[in-house]
């Protein structure tokens, strides 16, 4: 007989306060991401990197038969779920014979049995690492990481192309900044020049050519020293003996 003292309320209580007090921390679906799986399971625990799902079963029957059947139906459900978890159990109620549950089948899918009476709660099969958590997460990793590695080598080789890009401009800015330098060079001498030629035609001085005509004035002998001694008469005199001869 089935002990109908320990119901599915009862058996999800003691379930919680047993992984809470080895110290495991309580998971809530929604920090999986995995809502969906709400109705397979009924708590969710992570211990270390570990998660670890927990479903409490109260069969329908009392039959062999059938607990055995619903007991295969859940291992294959659970099975299915195995990317979510690492480690999966399956609590019963400690009344429920162990000739009633197919340990066979949990033991090859690696899935722990624990049984829960009102006084006690105690692990009759350890659960076994699935492994298929973990192989989908370091695949999901590495095609992040290939992801990344990806963007990192375009990124570099659009560097690559800005690097060069940014040196031919720098090239060609320094040839332009070269031929301004000459050309301001150039315009420095020249205004140098300007100043030069300027300042020695102001210190240069005036000069007015002057041609004069030398005249010999010759002495007026036999006149008066007033007539004699002016130029124009002395002048007159000797154009007139010019004249003469």
């Amino acid at each position: 007989m089935v002990d109908q003292m320990v119901t599915r309320e009862v058996i999800v209580s003691k379930l919680k306060e047993y992984f809470l007090e080895r110290g495991f921390e309580f998971l809530l679906p929604e920090e999986l991401k995995a809502e969906k799986l709400i109705a397979e399971f009924d708590l969710f625990f992570r211990d270390g990197n570990n998660v670890i799902a927990v479903k409490a079963y109260t069969p329908r029957d009392f039959l062999a038969s059938q607990i055995r059947k619903e007991l295969e139906l859940i291992a294959v459900d659970i099975l299915k779920c195995r990317e979510y978890f690492d480690k999966v159990y399956v609590a019963v109620p400690e009344s429920l014979g162990l000739i009633r549950i197919p340990r066979e089948v949990f033991e090859s899918a690696g899935i722990g049995i624990i049984k829960v009476g009102e006084e006690r709660v105690e692990e009759k099969l350890p659960a076994r690492a699935l492994g298929i958590r973990k192989a989908l997460a370091y695949e999901e990793y590495a095609q992040k990481i290939n992801l990344i590695r990806s963007e990192l080598s375009n990124l570099a080789e659009k560097m690559g192309e800005n690097v060069l890009e940014l040196k031919n401009e720098v090239k060609f800015l320094r040839q332009e900044l070269e031929q301004l330098r000459k050309s301001l060079k150039i315009l420095e001498n020249e205004i140098r020049i300007l100043k030069r030629k300027q300042t020695d035609d102001i210190k240069k001085p005036l000069q007015i050519a002057e041609k004069a005509e030398e005249i010999s004035i010759e002495k007026m002998e036999g006149y008066p020293d007033f007539i004699s001694d002016n130029p124009w008469v002395s002048l007159l005199a000797k154009r007139g003996r010019e004249d003469e001869a």
